[in-house]
């Protein structure tokens, strides 16, 4: 995906004054002509650039905006989709739209997140109050009529006509791509089916589960294989082949999305999840916890001294520990627990428990304590090359834990309190963690 970051181009306010309005991140979507206007908007403006909509997606995926803007131009039929998905990626952005053409999905984008619409060509003094202030600039209600009236009535609802019904097209399988839940293969399949016209067509992951009496190719795009697409006879291979090409660039793009949402979520120096991802998922499983009574523990936890060792052996050596701590704390967690980094050397992890609601005398907290020692023992224990002398028996970890229900009801009040466990772990001579409220659990010094 390609993607252009303008900064501190020149600004002038309309009437002559001028202020600092503050930096502003805006995605600006399509043509070079809309670029060139947002640029003289100026001074306090960061602007990104993407060729299309569905590249727009994948860089919201990574980056936070304060502006979507974009023409209308670029949706053609997949505006309700298009614009259901920015809002739910970026909900706190301000969506501008730039009404070029395409009236129809004017209406279908301003009813699914954007919120202002400004009419081309731009006049620079309503760019500026939609990109600066998100009031409404210009509406399109009074436009539509002329625009109808010069398309002419019949195309307009013959288009109507042809979205009623159970017809898949573009517009579900950008849906398939921004649910993850879901996934695009079934869709996508459903859809060759209907406009194929072929019976029993079907995507298998092998050859090898191929029916007999059904012809296959492989799905491949650019040397990466997605499946195998497969049809009874008569169908040729050339028939399967047009719509196993078209197939492949469709489930090529939504892997490509599912590579910038992973991206988006973890930490590139260690490979843990990263502080967003911890709190989206901390979010998701209180949730869960509180429905049925599941049992969720976490631990905050950084290492003593570390900018100590980071100033004194470099910050190869500083990166090499932090490896080194993810690793280690990877080792003694369950697979489905989750490690994060959410500062330069603090840590946290949640363990959550999927087996079975919380019962009377419950072993959790201890489990999840006893990992924690086995983790600090570990890091004790481990030799790291880059320190030299130093290399084994001398980093230590302090660190707190939270359970809930009995130390917070919410995921914030267990980091809260997992904090200060993690504070009186420090101050208590390091090397140490603390559990439970009132409740200190030193480890064994190495």
């Amino acid at each position: 995906m390609q993607s252009q970051v303008r900064e501190n181009a020149k600004f002038e306010l309309v009437g002559g004054a001028s202020e600092s309005l503050g930096q502003l991140r805006v995605l600006c979507v399509g043509n070079g002509g809309l670029i060139a206007e947002l640029s003289q908007l100026g001074e306090g403006l960061e602007i990104v650039c993407c060729e299309n909509y569905l590249c727009a997606l994948g860089e919201l995926a990574i980056r936070e905006v304060d502006v979507v803007i974009g023409p209308v131009s670029g949706m053609k039929l997949s505006a309700e989709a298009i614009s259901k998905g920015i809002k739910r990626i970026a909900p706190n952005a301000r969506l501008v739209l730039v009404a070029d053409e395409n009236v129809a999905a004017v209406d279908v984008a301003m009813g699914n997140g954007f919120e202002v619409c400004l009419q081309s060509p731009l006049k620079l003094e309503e760019l500026q109050c939609a990109v600066h202030e998100g009031q409404v600039v210009s509406e399109v209600k009074e436009e539509v009529p002329i625009a109808v009236a010069e398309m002419g009535g019949r195309e307009i609802e013959e288009e109507v006509v042809e979205e009623e019904g159970d017809e898949l097209g573009d517009v579900d399988l950008v849906d398939a791509i921004l649910d993850s839940s879901n996934g695009l293969k079934k869709v996508a399949v459903e859809l060759v089916s209907q406009q194929s016209g072929i019976e029993g067509i079907g995507l298998l992951l092998v050859t090898d589960d191929v029916p007999n009496g059904h012809v296959s190719i492989e799905v491949e795009y650019k040397g990466r294989l997605y499946g195998v697409l497969h049809a009874p006879e008569p169908i040729t291979v050339d028939e399967l082949g047009m719509w196993g090409s078209w197939l492949s660039r469709w489930l090529a793009l939504e892997d490509q999305m599912k590579q910038l949402e992973l991206a988006a979520m973890q930490d590139d120096l260690t490979g843990a999840w990263n502080r967003r991802y911890f709190n989206r998922f901390l979010k998701k499983i209180m949730k869960r916890a509180h429905q049925d009574r599941s049992q969720v523990t976490v631990m905050v936890f950084d290492i003593d001294d570390f900018k100590l060792y980071n100033d004194r052996y470099g910050h190869a050596a500083g990166d090499e520990i932090l490896r080194e701590t993810v690793r280690l704390m990877q080792s003694v967690v369950r697979e489905r627990d989750v490690v994060a980094r959410i500062g330069g050397d603090e840590f946290a992890v949640i363990f959550w428990d999927a087996e079975e609601p919380r019962k009377a005398n419950s072993r959790h907290p201890e489990d999840v304590l006893d990992a924690a020692k086995r983790f600090q023992r570990a890091v004790c224990a481990c030799e790291y090359p880059k320190l030299t002398e130093e290399a084994r028996g001398r980093l230590t970890i302090s660190g707190g834990l939270a359970s809930y229900p009995w130390d917070g009801r919410t995921g914030e009040e267990l980091i809260e309190r997992a904090d200060l466990m993690a504070l009186e772990s420090k101050r208590s001579g390091k090397n140490a963690i603390m559990f439970g409220p009132g409740v200190s659990v030193n480890s064994e010094h190495c």
